[in-house]
């Protein structure tokens, strides 16, 4: 006689298929989704990289040795500002208010993710006393923190003074004052190039 077809064994093949078809189908889904993000994060960084490259050209073609450009950081070494003081000398003044500020104002209005931090550093060396002279050194301080934090906020000033009114820009433009807790030369705690403000873009 026979035998008839067990129906449980059909229903589970059928379920193991649709298990299966299911698990292709998450695959594929997940892989579309991770594509489509690195897609949007290549799309989102690329206005930095333009706005970079733009930069880069027109320092180069200024020779501003005190300025550099390296990933996406603008970096003000410490020839960028006066000696003990937050004050930018007139010439990196005048390159970040006349040729800066005007890429990075038309990038950041372009792309709404972009955002720009100015971090100041410093070395290793303390502060001496109280420097209160605004109008001689552009900012109080009286440690590292503070001076770093006062070339940074100089430089942002310089950039900002072409976009007053721009709430949208100025919102997205940050200053932090990180003195010597990062040090560029960390085997010459008291070397030049730890004395500098970085102008970094990033996006969000």
């Amino acid at each position: 006689m026979k035998e008839k077809p067990n129906p449980f064994v059909s229903i589970s093949d059928l379920m193991a298929g649709v298990t299966a078809v299911v698990m292709l189908l998450l695959v594929v889904m997940v892989v579309k989704m991770s594509v489509m993000k690195q897609a949007a994060e290549e799309e989102k960084r690329q206005g930095v990289q333009e706005t970079i490259a733009m930069i880069d050209s027109k320092l180069q073609a200024a020779n501003i040795k005190s300025v550099g450009v390296q990933d996406s950081i603008i970096t003000l070494n410490d020839q960028a500002f006066e000696r003990g003081s937050a004050c930018l000398n007139p010439r990196v003044d005048s390159v970040l208010k006349q040729q800066i500020a005007p890429i990075l104002s038309e990038a950041m209005k372009e792309h709404d993710n972009i955002w720009v931090q100015f971090e100041g550093h410093t070395d290793a060396v303390d502060v001496h006393g109280v420097s209160a002279n605004v109008a001689k050194k552009c900012a109080v301080f009286d440690d590292n923190y503070s001076l770093s934090a006062g070339r940074a906020r100089e430089a942002r000033k310089a950039v900002l003074s072409t976009v007053q009114g721009d709430a949208n820009i100025s919102r997205r433009i940050s200053v932090v004052g990180y003195g010597p807790d990062q040090l560029k030369n960390q085997a010459d705690p008291e070397a030049a190039e730890n004395r500098r403000v970085e102008i970094r873009l990033v996006t969000r």
